[in-house]
């Protein structure tokens, strides 16, 4: 798979507008002007979940994807899916020019609102080549309007967290749950409470005490609501809340390590690259957000 920020090398298209060069980093929402023809393509998988608008004009469009050509006619307010994990080969012959906007809804906000809404239970995310959707319809181009007027990311973070809601209780066949048992509640306190304390030693009798359960239960339970022991869950917490600082600040990488609750720099190095494949000196250097 290809960072997001990188999957226009792979298009035809000119792009004329970014929102990661205006400082957004909730959401990326690029803005391009297709050709009137295109030669098979292949967009490769990102972590992130794809949603393109065409804004302009109209296009018969091909794509191949899961092994079968799918077609669609394309005119402005018509959108298309990438679910996180595919790639899409398109093409389009003797087409007028049209323009579209390209949003890449974050891996990691899907994944906090799939938590929040779903216990975490995994979703499959809609992919498609031409979908109806007014309300995102209206959504992206009101993003595209802030991203000219020189919005915050703040607005960007807020229309984020909307648009990934209304993606997973519209459109990925999921229907929310009714109120939380007083099981699930206990367990998302529990979550919480690791998520506000990552730089802490944490323990099973004091996660135990959180919840108000021997930890026995505490282990049952946890496994029940998140599909895993808390200690699988706070190790992929830790190691987030890592990545998000070696991309976005310049603190020294033992202090990130430390801070995020690794007991060493070895103990740091080893895990990181276990879960993310490489150290955490190598993921900076590739990721690291330079102003």
């Amino acid at each position: 798979m290809i960072a997001s920020l990188d999957a226009h090398t792979h298009l035809r298209a000119r792009m004329s507008a970014c929102s990661y060069q205006a400082g957004w980093r909730s959401l990326l929402l690029r803005a391009y002007d297709d050709p009137s023809s295109a030669e098979a393509f292949t967009t490769p998988a990102t972590e992130d979940h794809l949603i393109v608008l065409v804004t302009q004009g109209q296009c018969n469009i091909e794509g191949l994807y899961r092994g079968k050509w799918h077609s669609a006619r394309y005119g402005a307010g018509s959108i298309g899916m990438t679910a996180p994990g595919e790639e899409v080969t398109l093409r389009w012959r003797d087409q007028p020019v049209h323009s579209t906007l390209q949003l890449h809804i974050p891996a990691a906000t899907l994944k906090a609102c799939a938590d929040e809404l779903f216990g975490g239970r995994k979703l499959e995310m809609p992919h498609s080549l031409s979908k109806d959707d007014p309300l995102l319809t209206n959504v992206m181009l009101c993003l595209a309007d802030g991203l000219q007027q020189g919005f915050p990311d703040l607005y960007a973070e807020s229309a984020a967290q909307f648009i990934t809601t209304h993606l997973l209780v519209r459109h990925a066949g999921v229907r929310a749950p009714g109120e939380p048992s007083r099981d699930v509640l206990r367990m998302r306190r529990v979550h919480e409470y690791m998520r506000a304390h990552l730089g802490s030693p944490l323990s099973l009798e004091e996660l135990g005490k959180i919840a108000c359960v021997s930890k026995f239960h505490l282990i049952r339970m946890f496994r029940q609501v998140y599909g895993e022991t808390p200690h699988q869950r706070l190790l992929k917490l830790r190691l987030e809340e890592a990545s998000r600082r070696l991309r976005h600040t310049d603190a020294d990488i033992a202090k990130v390590g430390a801070d995020c609750g690794f007991a060493s720099p070895a103990h740091f190095a080893a895990a990181f690259r276990k879960q993310v494949g490489v150290t955490p000196t190598a993921y900076r250097e590739q990721h690291f957000d330079r102003p």
